[in-house]
């Protein structure tokens, strides 16, 4: 009874060795596809960010969960940083966004030729307003 313990034992250590090799070597290749496809194909600026997106390839190709916990840390570090810095809110949030100055000056500028238009509608006088034309027209308050 020992002795078939013993074989039995013996046929589960091997089988956690060939498991262990064959992960070890799947991600040893396809992170070294990634590294050399990232290398040859130029993508990735520096030479670390490749090595790191290989790497990455590599451990999602041995152990796909530790991955996925990696770039979901990464993710949110990432989110976390933005946040910091205030890259991440959108124009209607933030309050010193140029972007929403400009998106509103050109609403107030739509819908002053829309009423310039109108009102020529309603009494023609002269030719027919243009937006490409520049008139002396200041945009009324809105």
């Amino acid at each position: 009874m020992s002795r078939e313990l013993e074989r039995l034992e013996a046929l589960a250590a091997r089988r956690r060795l060939r498991v262990r090799l064959l992960r070890a070597a799947r991600g040893f290749l396809g992170g070294g596809a990634t590294l050399a496809a990232l290398i040859k194909l130029k993508l990735a600026g520096s030479l670390a960010l490749k090595l790191g997106i290989a790497a990455l390839v590599a451990l999602g190709l041995a152990w796909p969960f530790a991955a996925l916990a990696v770039l979901l840390l990464v993710g949110f570090v990432v989110s976390l940083v933005s946040l910091f810095e205030g890259g991440a809110l959108d124009c209607p949030d933030a309050a010193s966004c140029d972007g929403c100055e400009r998106r509103e000056k050109r609403a107030a500028r739509l819908r002053h030729l829309i009423a310039r238009r109108r009102a020529w509608l309603t009494a023609p006088s002269g030719p027919a307003p243009s937006a490409r034309r520049r008139e002396a027209d200041p945009l009324p308050a809105a």
